[in-house]
């Protein structure tokens, strides 16, 4: 096998190990403390986040992407970006123990204050590992990521359930993050060789800001769009009507962008690698998000078809209010996956500028979506992002970096039309299965439309020879033999 092709695939795996392994314990341990907590709870935490996460950005600084973009990197480049985040995150901590009284004052919910104040100690613990975090990305050390991420998610999730059992509340949750911070700071420490030493050169710092500003930019502005549904939600409708939306959107997020992650977090660092080649990554760009869509789309379809079984049987009758809200975020999510891919060719050719200006225009209509969504409430919002996503912005989402390396929207469109309809196909299957289906309680009836959805898109798939399929079955060979070698 081609020695980079080699090295991708056997990225593949271990990321794509690594993160089944993650959501699944994720969906064990969510659906676990979805029934021992409320959807208030679920609520204060997520007021907090809406602003720590967005905080966040900035104990990074861009700079862990750009260790894994920039060619030529030296330990000078390496030490630099370790104080400056260091640095970054205990100011952070301190800020928001200083700012945790505002945050309760903006929703007017006091345990607020108690809550932000211990949720800030994460900044200073995930600064320790960005630069460990970056070598190992850097040099595809994917297996000893897995070990670690899937190690810190089990340990974190134990943690909060057991909290929970003994009646923490809300605590739960707060101690569930710190934890998996602290054991993903400490693990990577230990699998990392590197420790810094006390220099930080100028000069060094500033040959990564030209990209990593950009970065910083488009994130942070493209947090706040992103995030500014939540703020409306828990400002207007309160902390329950936030509870349902945010739990819908990580349910949609949890299948569709983990996929996306998977495969971005080895690409990213695997069209770096050939970033001069245009072709080469033109080409390896296309067969991916036909893969990615391959793993997407049938999910998505599957959701918005079982959305009603799949809400009560695995969250529980007080959770109803979610099934609407869900098969809106369904078809949301079906374009999402496929548009997250699109960072891969901004970073890897260098071009976080364009990026960052084509975030400001996107987002800018994503607002004011909205703000019109609003005025109906949180199905209201879901809609208007919803069609704004897919209608307004798909296109250009799309053609704006494909330009970078001579990729046009028909190309695509043409790549992952065959995936769109079988997946389409299998929904309507199942859906007119589940309408002949008898009065069996909601959890048979849920398994036997899952257990329907994987063997007719599988035989369509198969049957049809669809190429992403094809291409899939030769990749998981080719890894099962070096694995096996």
């Amino acid at each position: 096998m081609d020695p980079f092709r080699e090295r991708v695939v056997s990225g593949l795996g271990w990321s794509a190990a690594s993160q089944f392994a993650r959501e699944a314990l994720r969906l064990v341990i969510g659906i676990l403390l979805a029934r021992l907590l409320t959807p208030d709870e679920f609520g204060l935490v997520g007021m907090i986040y809406i602003f720590t996460g967005f905080a966040a950005l900035f104990g990074d600084l861009g700079l862990g992407a750009a260790l894994v973009q920039r060619a030529d990197l030296d330990r000078d480049h390496l030490d630099a970006v370790f104080w400056v985040n260091v640095g970054a995150g205990v100011a952070l901590t301190l800020l928001f123990l200083l700012a945790a009284p505002l945050v309760a004052a903006f929703y007017d919910e006091p345990v607020l204050e108690p809550l932000t104040m211990v949720i800030a100690l994460q900044f200073t613990i995930g600064s320790l590992n960005v630069v460990q975090g970056a070598r190992l990305t850097r040099a595809m050390a994917f297996r000893r990521l897995a070990v670690i991420e899937t190690g810190a998610a089990a340990g974190a999730g134990g943690i909060g359930i057991a909290m929970a059992l003994t009646g923490f509340g809300v605590w739960s949750l707060v101690a569930q993050s710190l934890a998996g911070a602290a054991l993903t700071a400490g693990w990577m420490w230990a699998a990392s060789p590197w420790r810094p030493r006390a220099s930080l050169r100028w000069d060094r710092l500033r040959e990564l800001l030209g990209y990593s500003s950009n970065l910083l930019g488009f994130n942070v502005f493209n947090y706040w769009i992103r995030n500014t549904d939540d703020l409306l939600i828990g400002r207007v409708l309160g902390s329950a009507a936030l509870g349902v939306y945010t739990r819908g959107y990580a349910l949609m997020l949890m299948p569709l962008t983990r996929v996306s992650q998977v495969v971005g977090r080895v690409m990213f660092p695997a069209l770096s690698s050939i970033q001069g080649d245009t072709d080469r990554v033109r080409d390896i760009y296309l067969r991916t998000i036909r893969v990615v869509a391959l793993l997407t789309f049938p999910m998505m379809v599957g959701l918005l078809v079982v959305a009603e079984e799949f809400v009560l049987v695995l969250l529980g009758d007080q959770w109803a209010e979610l099934i609407p809200l869900l098969r809106v975020f369904a078809v949301l999510g079906l374009v999402q996956s496929i548009k997250t891919t699109v960072g891969w060719i901004y970073q890897s050719q260098g071009r976080t500028d364009l990026m960052f200006r084509w975030g400001i225009v996107a987002g800018v209509i994503y607002l004011a979506s909205y703000f019109i969504g609003i005025r109906w409430g949180m199905m209201g919002v879901a809609v208007a992002y919803t069609l704004a996503n897919v209608v307004l912005l798909t296109w250009p989402t799309f053609a704006i970096p494909g330009r970078l390396i001579g990729l046009s929207f028909p190309a695509i469109a043409i790549a992952l039309a065959p995936v769109l309809g079988c997946a389409l196909a299998m929904g309507l299957a199942v859906w007119g299965l589940d309408a002949l289906l008898p009065a069996w309680p909601r959890a048979a009836v849920l398994a036997v439309d899952v257990a329907a959805g994987v063997v007719v898109y599988g035989a369509l798939v198969h049957g049809l020879g669809v190429g992403a399929y094809r291409e899939v079955r030769e990749v998981v060979a080719e890894g099962w033999r070096g694995w096996g070698g």
